[in-house]
């Protein structure tokens, strides 16, 4: 559904291109966005504040990036990056677009989910990129954990309050849990996240979102640490096994 909506948005995004969509704003996303497919969703106010959605993806990720300043607030000095990730929940945790506009997007997305203060129980399938959803699928039957969110900053935020023991990426032991955080500046580049689990085959695995979010080889260890790790932090965590958990 949603990637059916996103191709309708790319659509409307040509058609308000044509109609005269703001120069400005056009040149800072694709600047600050050098890499990947954006579509433009929609514009939100609120106090006098304009919120522009695009979704991007990069590869088997896709996220959201919010920019702010943009044609509808003439009075900033220029268009910046508000958010990158892919998911609005850290977001929302943090305070960092108002519960109102988040609201909006989710409805201009089709997500039928409502903005709360409360974190969910569980990482929901219906997301931008539902990693922290596939991951519950693996780990929560082995280490009896689960990730609450589906964001590439919340979900590390979530294992270093964890129990898991952090470990080197590229020295990290089979099962572990791999995190490269989205990462961006208010002038970008942005570049979206990775969350992958490491096989016994020192190869790593996650959702493609090209492939419907199904699990997906991505190459060997040493390949994904030298595509994230020139330019990211990367991190590693190896979840304990709690007893009765393997086996059941």
């Amino acid at each position: 559904m949603l990637l059916k909506q996103l191709f309708l948005l790319q659509i409307a995004m040509s058609a308000a291109m044509a109609g005269g969509l703001d120069q400005r704003l056009l040149a800072f996303v694709q600047n600050a966005v050098p890499e990947g497919r954006i579509v433009f969703c929609g514009e939100v106010e609120s106090n006098e504040t304009a919120y522009e959605l695009f979704v991007l993806q990069q590869e088997a990720r896709r996220g959201v990036v919010v920019i702010t300043g943009g044609s509808a607030d003439p009075s900033a000095k220029s268009p910046q990056v508000l958010f990158a990730d892919t998911s609005f929940d850290f977001a929302l945790s943090q305070g960092l677009i108002p519960p109102e506009v988040l609201s909006e997007f989710y409805a201009l997305l089709g997500i039928t989910r409502s903005p709360s203060s409360q974190a969910a129980a569980t990482a929901p399938a219906e997301d931008i990129y539902p990693v922290g959803a596939a991951l519950n699928t693996v780990l929560g039957p082995i280490a009896g954990f689960t990730f609450k969110s589906n964001s590439t900053l919340a979900i590390l935020q979530e294992l270093e309050q964890s129990d898991a023991i952090p470990v080197s990426p590229a020295a990290a032991p089979a099962g572990s849990i791999l995190v490269c955080p989205t990462t961006c500046s208010q002038t970008g580049p942005v570049s979206l996240g990775s969350v992958v689990i490491l096989g016994s085959d020192r190869k790593v695995y996650g959702p493609d979102i090209r492939q419907d979010s199904a699990w997906t080889c991505f190459g060997m260890l040493e390949t994904w640490i030298e595509k994230y790790g020139a330019q990211n932090q990367l991190f590693g965590f190896l979840l304990r096994a709690h007893p009765g958990q393997a086996s059941t």
